[in-house]
C-alpha cells in the first residue's frame, strides 16, 4: 500500500531504459533488448507526466468535512447522543447506526445488518438512525480486505489516501481496539458527531477497522490533545 511517487519511479525506469538501450545497441548488438530499453524510456516519460496526487488532499478533506456536516445536521435533528455502531460493508457500502434511545447494550450487529435501509428503523427493539460516515467511500475506493492488515489499512487510508494525519497505529487486545493518531490535520467542530461517531480521523479508522475485521465497531472513548488523538473502540 506504499504510496507510489510517480516522479521517482518514472525517472528511475527511464534512466534504466536508456542504459539498457545504449548497451544493447552499441555493445551487445541486440535489437530486441534495445527495443526493450526504448520501451522503458517511453514508459518512464509517460509516468513523469502523472501527478503525485491525482486528487489534491485538500479537496479530499473538503469533501469529508462536507459529509460530516451533513451527518451532524441529522444528529442534531434527532438529538442523538448514544455511540454509533459501524458495520462491515454490505453490498459495497459501509454504514453506521446511531441508537436514538439509551440502552445498556448496543443492538447486535446481526440485527443492524438486517435492519431496513431507512433513515430511522429498529434493531433489537431500539430505534436507530442510519448514517453514511465519510469513511464509507474511502473504504470502497481503497478496496480493503482482511488480507490488508488492520494497522496497514488504517495507516494507508488516514495518512496516504486522505492525508488526515501524519501517522497512525492500531492495537487489538481481545475485543478492544486502540488507534493512536499523530499530526492530525483536521479539527472536528461537529459536536454531536464527535460524541456519537468520534473525531473525523477516528470515525474513518472505525470504518476501516469494521471493513477489515468484518465486525461491528463502536467508539468507547477518545482523548484529543492538540494534534494527537487516541481512540478506543469496542469490537462487537
Amino acid at each position: 500500500m506504499a504510496k507510489i511517487r510517480y516522479f521517482s519511479f518514472g525517472a528511475g525506469i527511464g534512466a534504466f531504459g536508456a542504459v539498457v538501450a545504449l548497451i544493447s545497441y552499441y555493445v551487445l548488438f541486440s535489437a530486441p533488448f534495445a527495443a526493450l530499453g526504448v520501451a522503458c524510456v517511453i514508459l518512464g516519460g509517460a509516468t513523469l507526466t502523472l501527478p503525485e496526487s491525482p486528487v489534491p488532499s485538500g479537496a479530499v478533506r473538503g469533501v469529508i468535512h462536507a459529509s460530516v456536516m451533513n451527518v451532524e445536521a441529522l444528529l442534531e435533528e434527532f438529538d442523538a447522543r448514544e455511540k454509533a455502531v459501524y458495520l462491515p460493508p454490505k453490498e459495497g457500502e459501509s454504514l453506521a447506526y446511531v441508537p436514538l434511545a439509551a440502552n445498556p447494550r448496543a443492538p447486535s450487529v446481526a440485527s443492524l445488518l438486517d435492519a431496513p435501509r431507512r433513515l430511522v428503523s429498529e434493531a433489537d427493539g431500539v430505534p436507530v438512525l442510519l448514517v453514511v460516515p465519510p469513511g464509507s467511500e474511502l473504504v470502497r475506493a481503497s478496496e480493503l480486505s482482511e488480507a490488508s492488515g488492520l494497522e496497514d489499512a488504517i495507516q494507508y487510508v488516514l495518512t496516504e489516501v486522505s492525508e488526515l494525519c501524519s501517522s497512525a497505529k492500531a492495537v487489538v487486545t481481545g475485543d478492544t481496539l486502540v488507534v493512536e493518531m499523530k499530526g492530525v490535520k483536521v479539527k472536528t467542530e461537529a459536536a454531536k458527531y464527535l460524541v456519537t461517531l468520534g473525531s473525523i480521523p477516528a470515525s474513518i479508522a472505525a470504518s476501516v477497522a469494521s471493513a477489515v475485521l468484518k465486525r461491528g465497531v463502536s467508539l468507547a472513548s477518545e482523548s484529543i490533545e492538540g494534534k494527537n488523538s487516541a481512540a478506543t473502540f469496542r469490537l462487537l
